[in-house]
C-alpha cells in the first residue's frame, strides 16, 4: 500500500471551482474503485491538497492523469511513501472547499511533514483528521 499527498495550483477561474470539484469527485468515484484508490481532495484559495492511497502503480497512473489535467499546475508531492494500511478504506473520494475557512500554508505543511517523518511512521489519517476537525471547528464558529 502506498500514499501520495500533493499540492497544486488551480488554474481555472474561481467561479468554476464548485463545478470543477463536483466533476473531479464524480470522475474519481467512478474510476478509483477499479484502481483500488481511496482519498480526499481539499481546495483553498487557488490551491489543491490531495491525499490518495492505493497500490503504487495505480497511484502513479492517477498522478500522470492529474499532471495532464488543465485544472492543475505546479504539482508538488509532499509525501510519497509506503504505508502499512489505508487510513480510510471507505473513502472512495471526497472533496472539501475550504476557501472560506482555514488556510493551507505550503511552507507549514512542508515543515510538519519533515518533523512528522523524523518522529513517527507515516499515518495519513492524522492529517485527514486535522483538516476534518479544522473544518468542523470553523463551521461551528461560523468563521
Amino acid at each position: 500500500m502506498h500514499a501520495i499527498i500533493y499540492v497544486s495550483e488551480y488554474t481555472h477561474n474561481d467561479d468554476s471551482i464548485d463545478n470543477d470539484l463536483i466533476d473531479i469527485t464524480n470522475i474519481a468515484k467512478e474510476k478509483n474503485p477499479d484502481m483500488d484508490i481511496t482519498g480526499l481532495l481539499f481546495y483553498h484559495k487557488k490551491k489543491f491538497l490531495q491525499i490518495i492511497e492505493g497500490p503504487k502503480d495505480s497511484l502513479e497512473i492517477l498522478m500522470t492523469s492529474i499532471e495532464k489535467d488543465s485544472r492543475h499546475r505546479n504539482i508538488e508531492r509532499i509525501i510519497d511513501e509506503n504505508i502499512f494500511r489505508r487510513s480510510y478504506e471507505d473513502w472512495n473520494m471526497d472533496s472539501f472547499n475550504l476557501s472560506d475557512h482555514e488556510s493551507l500554508d505550503l511552507d507549514k505543511l512542508k515543515i510538519l511533514n519533515k518533523v512528522y517523518k523524523e518522529l513517527m511512521a507515516l499515518k495519513t489519517d492524522v492529517l485527514i483528521d486535522f483538516y476534518r476537525v479544522m473544518l468542523q471547528h470553523k463551521n461551528q464558529n461560523n468563521i
